[in-house]
């Protein structure tokens, strides 16, 4: 459908979209069989999505004026591919708008709002159970259907937070711009032990994206003494059902000498103490199906969830939808 030819269009969002967005968001939740309602107020629209530090940016679809659709994302990282990412949290459309072009369009225009800050891929979540989403999708990237999506909120993350105060002679310290070609062998060993693909340039990316006056994560290197123990890497995220933000945890590695000491735990804890301190109450992460050790671990901590696939477009593919986004 050409431009021309869209009998809607596309816009940022303001404040004043509020109450559209979170009667949308409504919605959505109940189009997806959701068990609670949504927290997502208009309240917490303009709390967290406007001001100094917004949490998420949001796209409006409209028609003659009117809000039919929307797209709230965030900005994200990706350490597979090292590039900056584009988070889709939340994509609606009203029924009586559907088959129009409005989602693909909403997505265009987060992918190419997403490459105006250097993101090179988008990465969403669809339900398991949803299938019209999925063919949707299908359309667009691809499922990767090897991950399970963990979660650590309420009383367990209160309790994981407050672990980080543990006496147990490690140090834990945010890595700073010399640290990077230590992050580069804790990320290589990593993607070693999953049997993931070696990547060469990982120094440059972790140089170019971590450090600077626009960070797209934050790593935290555990020691002991002055020998590293092992590293995590995140950055902030957000959520709508719950309303609030949160952490997204990419890396957890700890050196095999290290294990069994409680590293891994300190770790997790430290990112949950400081999403804690900028106003967030989870932590989220993609954890391999087959990484079996890894799993128990992570069920001490947190839940899996099994609803939700993870699904990417990056590549050509990404590149062509940003450029087919409305003008």
């Amino acid at each position: 459908m050409a431009a021309a030819d869209r009998p809607f269009m596309i816009r940022p969002a303001t404040p004043a979209d509020g109450e559209r967005v979170a009667a949308m968001c409504i919605a959505l939740g109940e189009d997806e069989g959701a068990d609670a309602v949504s927290r997502f107020t208009a309240a917490a629209f303009r709390r967290d999505g406007f001001g100094p530090d917004p949490a998420f940016a949001c796209l409006i679809a409209e028609i003659a004026g009117a809000p039919v659709g929307y797209a709230l994302h965030c900005r994200d990282y990706d350490t597979d591919r090292l590039c900056r990412s584009v988070y889709l949290a939340d994509l609606y459309v009203e029924k009586a708008a559907r088959r129009l072009g409005v989602g693909r369009a909403l997505m265009a225009a987060t992918a190419r709002a997403g490459r105006a800050r250097g993101a090179s891929m988008m990465m969403w979540g669809v339900l398991r159970t949803n299938q019209p989403a999925r063919r949707f999708y299908a359309s667009i990237g691809r499922e990767v259907d090897d991950q399970i999506e963990s979660w650590v909120g309420g009383s367990r993350f209160a309790q994981l937070a407050a672990d980080a105060a543990a006496e147990d002679g490690l140090t834990l310290r945010t890595a700073i711009a010399t640290d990077v070609p230590l992050l580069a062998r804790l990320l290589q060993a990593l993607v070693d032990e999953v049997g993931e693909p070696v990547n060469p340039a990982a120094a440059t990316a972790f140089a170019r994206d971590g450090f600077g006056t626009d960070p797209a994560f934050t790593a935290v290197i555990a020691e002991r003494g002055s020998a590293p123990a092992g590293y995590a890497l995140y950055w902030p995220t957000y959520d709508t059902e719950s309303a609030s933000r949160g952490g997204w945890l990419s890396d957890l590695y700890v050196l095999p000498d290290e294990r069994r000491h409680g590293v891994a735990h300190r770790l997790m804890a430290e990112l949950a103490r400081r999403t804690a301190a900028t106003g967030g109450d989870f932590l989220v992460w993609l954890v391999h199906a087959n990484n079996e050790r890894a799993r128990a671990f992570y069920r001490r901590i947190g839940e899996e969830h099994y609803r939700p696939l993870a699904c990417v477009c990056d590549g050509r593919g990404f590149q062509d939808l940003a450029d087919s986004a409305p003008a």
